[in-house]
């Protein structure tokens, strides 16, 4: 395993999954070339480390890319990186998934992250290279690959969550957290109910494993310290925030601690999001909570962690879809569906949006049932695809022909209307958001579920699929493959 981001990061120069580049502006450009690197790029994209950046002092870092690439995901969780296929690794991050302990934070004194450590007048988060990202892009965030710390002040638990956030001036942030996110009801909680501040931490540069935790939807009063810490197969260790006391991870690259103040929201956004559109209101910012800051924690050298939301795929989709359809295959065992051969999210509609489950069809019925289920899975759901075990689910090509070749639309498609949603959906209308920021009230969108198996009545009578089969393909490969390697990489 590894010790810290840098650690993570020396282990993927050895082996050519991490490129310095120097000179390029944090103003568009940082994201402008990853995007199309992660975009157009053939073959592991490696994670780019941009350093020299105009006008901010020598030694400050961006990073980004951080788990693009399916050898730097394994290696966060913890698993082979010899993985043959994205659907290994699926299956690999369930089995861990399935048998996890969580292992509680270790506390210690104090670590790296507070080589320097900055108060009242010395305050200036101007002072690090936070991207501007998209062109519409209504500010700099310094929040996107990170965590925000909030305890809840009657149990103690430590959530930790990655809520965007923008930088407002010198001293202020604003903070985006969604209807359904923990930190959204803490936030709740605390300032709107019982009108007390509430005290935030914003971790960048964390350890791989807990950033990954961090976007997990892990239940109500589990500390995504403790899922961390059985990832990596040993706690993380964090030290009391010097000015909120609030555990922070002791070795993450920079700590923001401040407070969220009763009825302070500050204008935020527009950004670009990871469904590819600026869904929240649109190019018309949101007035979100405020957090003021009262100290800044960083390292020597310090490297800020990015993620680069955008039209997917995007650089953190891989993450996403690994994490999702590892979830809802677990679900849907332990609801006792038999018969499951895999799950994919497809990273071009953004995950969650379009989830195909392979099943081995064993009674009536089973394959409607596992499609419900799923469905109700994510929070932004809209199409679940359910296909016969001969499907690769995460093969668009294999899903699209079993849609259009096995499924009848009036018999295979159920609309499943009045499901809840977030304002993070560009499927509901500004005017429907801006009713929910003046008063509360619910989002809804509907949802579809698509049978493209065979129809399990007369599945055993469907139609022979005309394809080289597996033992042909094998021969041809062994007496013709050597002609092809070029282009043929199993041959």
């Amino acid at each position: 395993m590894y010790r810290d981001l840098r650690h993570w990061l020396s282990c993927f120069e050895e082996c050519g999954e991490l490129k310095r580049v120097d000179g390029v502006s944090c103003d568009l450009e940082m994201s402008g070339v990853w995007e199309i690197l992660a975009r157009e790029g053939k073959g592991p994209i490696p994670a780019l480390l941009f350093d020299n950046i105009p006008a901010y002092p020598k030694g400050y870092r961006t990073l980004f890319g951080l788990l693009a690439s399916p050898s730097r995901l394994a290696m966060c969780l913890g698993l082979s990186q010899e993985q043959g296929s994205r659907l290994s690794l699926v299956k690999s991050w369930r089995t861990k998934m399935s048998n996890l302990q969580p292992l509680p934070p270790k506390v210690v004194a104090s670590g790296p992250v507070k080589a320097h450590v900055l108060t009242g007048d010395e305050i200036d988060l101007s002072r690090f290279p936070a991207p501007r990202f998209h062109e519409l892009d209504g500010g700099r965030y310094i929040g996107t690959c990170h965590g925000v710390i909030i305890q809840d002040p009657d149990s103690g638990w430590v959530n930790v969550g990655t809520y965007r956030v923008m930088v407002v001036d010198r001293g202020r942030l604003a903070l985006h957290m969604v209807e359904t996110q923990h930190g959204r009801i803490l936030w709740d909680k605390m300032c709107n109910k019982r009108r007390q501040p509430m005290p935030v931490a914003i971790a960048i540069g964390m350890e791989p494993a807990l950033w990954f935790a961090s976007s997990v939807r892990l239940p109500w009063g589990i500390s995504e310290y403790d899922y961390a810490g059985g990832i990596q197969g040993e706690p993380v260790e964090v030290m009391p925030g010097p000015c909120l006391g609030l555990p922070i991870p002791a070795h993450a690259e920079i700590v923001i601690e401040g407070e969220c103040l009763p009825g302070e929201l500050t204008d935020e956004g527009p950004f670009g999001e990871s469904l590819g559109y600026y869904a929240n209101l649109g190019l018309s910012p949101v007035p979100e909570p405020t957090v003021r800051v009262k100290a800044i924690l960083f390292r020597d050298d310090p490297i800020l962690t990015c993620a680069h939301p955008s039209k997917p795929p995007h650089d953190y989709g891989l993450m996403g879809n690994i994490r999702h359809a590892a979830r809802i295959w677990d679900i849907l065992e332990k609801s006792g569906v038999p018969g499951i051969a895999g799950v994919w999210c497809h990273e071009i509609a953004g995950g969650a949006l379009f989830t195909v489950i392979s099943i081995q069809q064993v009674y009536a019925g089973q394959s409607k049932q596992a499609g419900l289920i799923a469905s109700q899975l994510a929070n932004t759901g809209r199409y679940t695809v359910v296909v016969d075990d001969d499907i690769d689910p995460s093969s668009l090509n294999d899903v699209i022909w079993a849609l259009a070749t096995r499924s009848d639309p009036e018999r295979s498609i159920e609309i499943l209307r009045y499901c809840p949603t977030t304002s993070a959906d560009p499927a509901v209308s500004p005017r429907e958001k801006r009713k929910t920021k003046l008063a509360p009230k619910p989002l809804y969108s509907s949802r579809a579920v698509i049978d493209a198996c065979r129809p399990y009545e007369w599945k055993d009578e469907f139609y022979p699929v005309a394809q080289v089969s597996n033992e042909l393909r094998l021969q041809l490969l062994d007496k013709w493959g050597h002609l092809f390697k070029e282009f043929l990489p199993d041959a």
